[in-house]
């Protein structure tokens, strides 16, 4: 059962009617993300040539995807951002044209600027409602059909949830 938590964030994403672009491992994608947002483990003094080799990996890596990111951007540059409110089975963003409900596809996040390459989550448009101020609030449920893929994207929704609450408590501390 998807997690109910939902986290907000302002992200780029594109909705694909019908289905979406040749896919990704979404759960690859989703456990590697969880592997580059995981803290570092503390190190005592005595640790410090350990925590060097940790630090020199950590640096080879964030080159490889700069790298990485570099090539998958010669496709093009990444989606508008927009705000999105985002749970383990809808999304909710602001889109300056209405979608039909009912209508199916596929909505392409990108939850790191890191790895420029999108999370695929079949989905079908459940709302539609015009704002006031222009534009349409849309909602699309999943149709993941996947239990891996849903577990994966249920952890990250909530690790970012407690990243959320933390940057709260602190922003008001300072």
């Amino acid at each position: 059962m998807p997690t109910a938590i939902k986290i907000h964030a302002d992200l780029p994403l594109v909705w694909h009617p019908q289905a979406g672009p040749a896919g990704t491992d979404g759960v690859l994608l989703l456990r590697v993300l969880a592997l580059l947002e995981a803290a570092p483990p503390h190190y005592d003094e005595e640790d410090s040539a350990e925590l060097q080799r940790w630090q020199a990996m950590e640096a080879r890596v964030d080159l490889s995807l700069h790298l990485l990111g570099q090539l998958l951007l010669r496709d093009g540059p990444l989606p508008q951002v927009c705000p999105v409110s985002l749970s383990g089975d809808s999304a909710s963003w602001c889109s300056d044209q209405a979608l039909p409900i009912g209508q199916q596809g596929t909505l392409a996040l990108y939850l790191s600027p890191r790895i420029p390459q999108p999370l695929l989550l079949p989905a079908q448009i459940t709302a539609a409602e015009q704002l006031p101020a222009g534009g349409w609030q849309l909602e699309a449920h999943f149709r993941l059909g996947d239990d891996e893929l849903q577990d994966w994207l249920d952890k990250t929704i909530f690790r970012r949830h407690r990243r959320e609450i933390f940057e709260r408590k602190h922003a008001h501390e300072e």
